[in-house]
This record gives structure tokens, C-alpha cells and sequence, in this order.
């Protein structure tokens, strides 16, 4: 990449972990994420590539636009740069009741396009100015046939961690969510015992 005093990029998080590097830069109104690989060990899950297909498959919801990734290697290292859309808004720092309905709505329509985030920390939803909230990192995400049966486990798992993260574990936030996430998403009722059943089990693992 270009000198980011001479592109106009903005670097706005940096971090290394074992042998790989990640910077986020901000351009315009675009967010790009450089990741520099030093080593052929440890592996790593490509995030570049997840986050780029989910939201692909989420496309005409609100979610950010993707611009793709370059894979290159540059002096005995892989450099990948992924793009996509910057989305204006603040952490929302903490959830009230009022905003249950909008996110249970948001969390149904994701998971009927078969993307389960499997990142829903507060720290990944973002408050827009009009006051919209949206969920903004989908890295982490697994991406699913929605016919598959085993996206009744990963739902599951998804609202637990909804509950203990997004939540820090508000019974009476996660009851209206959940209630009106069941009311956006069309499941039979077995369905809908088995996610719960899974849901509950995974939060008390969350809490041991």
C-alpha cells in the first residue's frame, strides 16, 4: 500500500498477533483492512474473504456495501487488502429495551440469508445518526445453505451469545428480543424448541 500521509488514508487501528499484522485504515468513505502474513504458520481463517461473501449474500440489507480483496506477495510475506464501505455512526455502548424490535428484525433477516455472524459483541454495533442500528464486522461469520439443518445449531448458538455478550446477560432485554425475533423469523415449532433448548445450553457454557 501507499504511504498513508501521501494517500490520504487515516490509520485508525493497528495490532499484531503471532506472525500476522492488521491495520484498518479509513479512506473517504471507505474502510480498508490490510492484513500482512509473515509466516506460513499459524494458519489463519480468512477473514477478507468471509466478511466479502457475507455481505455479498446480505446484499439489500442494511449492511455495509463490499468492494473485494487483492492477495499479493510482497518481500517473502502475503499482503491481502480488503475493502468495503464505512458506515457513519458510534458503538452503541449499551442496549435499552426500544431498540429490541430493531434488532431481533436485523438478526431474523441475516440468519434467513443463512449468514450467522458468531461476533455479536456490542463493540460491533454501531448507532447511525438517524439512529439506526447496524451490525458492522461479519469476519468472524459462517455462511450457510438456510435449507440446512445445521443452521438450527448455529442459530441457536448466535442467540446465546446475543444474550451474554450483546446483552451482558439482561434476562428482560433478551426475552423481548427473543420473543420478537421468532415473531421476524418463519419457524415451525419444533424449530423453534430445539433453537431455544440450544440457545439456553450455550449461555450457561458462555457463563461457566
Amino acid at each position: 500500500m501507499a504511504d498513508t500521509q501521501t494517500s490520504g488514508m487515516r490509520l485508525i487501528r493497528k495490532k499484531k498477533k503471532k506472525n500476522i499484522l492488521h491495520e484498518i485504515y479509513l479512506y473517504d468513505h471507505t474502510l480498508v483492512k490490510r492484513f500482512i502474513k509473515t509466516a506460513p504458520f499459524p494458519d489463519m481463517r480468512k477473514p477478507w474473504q468471509v466478511e466479502h461473501t457475507a455481505l455479498r449474500r446480505l446484499s439489500g440489507l442494511p449492511v455495509p456495501a463490499t468492494y473485494g480483496f487483492s492477495v499479493k506477495k510482497i518481500k517473502g510475506a502475503t499482503e491481502i487488502v480488503y475493502a468495503r464501505e464505512y458506515l457513519d455512526g458510534n458503538p452503541v455502548g449499551m442496549f435499552v429495551p426500544e431498540d429490541m424490535d430493531v434488532m431481533a428484525k436485523m438478526t431474523a433477516q441475516i440468519h434467513l440469508r443463512g449468514v450467522i455472524t458468531r461476533d455479536p459483541s456490542v463493540d460491533n454495533f454501531i448507532r447511525t445518526p438517524d439512529g439506526t442500528i447496524l451490525f458492522i464486522d461479519f469476519g468472524r461469520s459462517v455462511i450457510l445453505n438456510p435449507e440446512n439443518p445445521l443452521i438450527i445449531d448455529y442459530m441457536g448458538k448466535e442467540l446465546a451469545r446475543i444474550w451474554y455478550h450483546a446483552f451482558a446477560g439482561d434476562d428482560q432485554l433478551y426475552k423481548r428480543f427473543r420473543d420478537q425475533y421468532f415473531e421476524s423469523l418463519p419457524c415451525t415449532r419444533p424449530s423453534r424448541f430445539l433453537m431455544e433448548k440450544i440457545s439456553f445450553k450455550w449461555y450457561q457454557f458462555l457463563m461457566a
